[in-house]
């Protein structure tokens, strides 16, 4: 498992480290206007997001679920990465690892850019609420514990709910950014939500 802690499979080289200092937002705007083509591949959506660990993989994961687009059948197209990430986060995996196949699967920009446009506007709202702070919650054991709450809500996803996914896609969104900000607040917030979730799905059962 060593080797496989120290292979970010889809960062390479050319990812644009240079703007490590911008927020999430601006790097997927900036995506947007440099990539024109008409599909879009995960492998290249993480790469423009530049090597941040775990937070840009599920957060770009959780997104379809968290936003109110009509997009029928993507559960389980997200649920397989949430799981597969979150567990790995779990293990102390140092960067996430998801397959060639899932990586480079092309989407259609018709699918993706109201996925991505979205996503900007909420980012932009959140992003103004976040900041470096109670660093207890991004340390790297609390991160194991933030992984386990993942992994329960990629379940939680991955089962057929009626309108069971948008709750725990927040939370999940929300610990992203709380994990790419290392902003325990919103951490320790989700991990609050992440907690209630399962009881008030129960009212849709």
């Amino acid at each position: 498992m060593n080797q496989l802690n120290n292979l970010p499979v889809f960062y390479n080289e050319n990812s644009q480290t240079n703007s490590s200092t911008w927020r999430v937002s601006q790097l997927l705007q900036q995506f947007l206007e440099q990539h024109q083509e008409q599909e879009v591949r995960l492998r290249d959506l993480l790469n423009a997001l530049g090597d941040r660990a775990f937070g840009p993989t599920l957060l770009i994961c959780a997104l379809p679920e968290a936003l109110p687009l009509p997009i029928a059948g993507i559960s389980a197209l997200v649920a397989i990465p949430l799981i597969l990430v979150s567990g790995q986060l779990v293990l102390g995996f140092e960067q996430p690892w998801l397959p060639d196949p899932l990586l480079d699967q092309p989407f259609s920009r018709e699918l993706c850019e109201p996925i991505i446009s979205g996503a900007i506007s909420f980012l932009q709202q959140m992003e103004k609420f976040t900041e470096p702070r109670w660093p207890i919650f991004t340390t790297p054991l609390a991160e194991q514990g933030v992984g386990v709450a993942l992994l329960i809500l990629g379940v939680i996803i991955a089962l057929p709910i009626p309108f069971g996914n948008m709750l725990p896609a927040i939370a999940i969104v929300l610990i992203s950014l709380g994990l790419i900000e290392k902003d325990g607040l919103i951490i320790a917030i989700s991990a609050l939500i992440t907690g209630i979730t399962p009881a008030l799905l129960l009212l849709f059962i």
